[in-house]
């Protein structure tokens, strides 16, 4: 995911006092990369429904990357990838799963968006690192919930 997050990213930093330039080929590796991310997250985690998941991830991407890319690009590449491998990634046979997945993308967005107010290059890198960790954070919280005595 990191290859692909951050030639994304990259392809969206210009200086500052400089216009907005968008680098064509960066953002274009970006995007090629990022069906390999859900297709790999798919079959090691030996989901049966991987070729459908991946479809809708990359609609997800895309949407919620053009959504939350109005805020900062960024944003919304951790918001696509964050939806994206909740859905690609085989879920356990708990209650809630999904549920919890979410809220980590979304906690994940709103923590990304705040460090990239106040440190910018370390929003930059929690982006790449943080989407899909926290939703192995969630899997491991729900199946920890589960097993708590009622």
């Amino acid at each position: 995911m990191m290859f692909s997050y951050f030639s994304y990213a990259a392809a969206f930093a210009t200086p500052e006092g400089e216009p907005i330039q968008i680098d064509v080929g960066l953002l274009g590796i970006g995007l090629v990369l990022a069906p390999f991310v859900f297709i790999t997250l798919g079959f090691v985690s030996r989901n049966a429904q991987t070729p459908k998941r991946v479809l809708q991830s990359m609609g997800l991407l895309i949407v919620l990357g053009l959504a939350f890319g109005l805020l900062t690009p960024v944003v919304g590449a951790v918001a696509g990838f964050g939806v994206g491998g909740s859905l690609c990634l085989n879920r356990p046979n708990l209650e809630g799963v999904m549920k919890w997945r979410l809220y980590a993308t979304g906690f994940t967005v709103v923590y990304v968006f705040f460090l990239l107010v106040v440190i910018t290059p370390a929003g930059v890198f929690a982006g790449g690192l943080l989407p899909l960790l926290m939703v192995g954070f969630a899997d491991e919280y729900t199946a920890w919930r589960a097993a708590r005595p009622v």
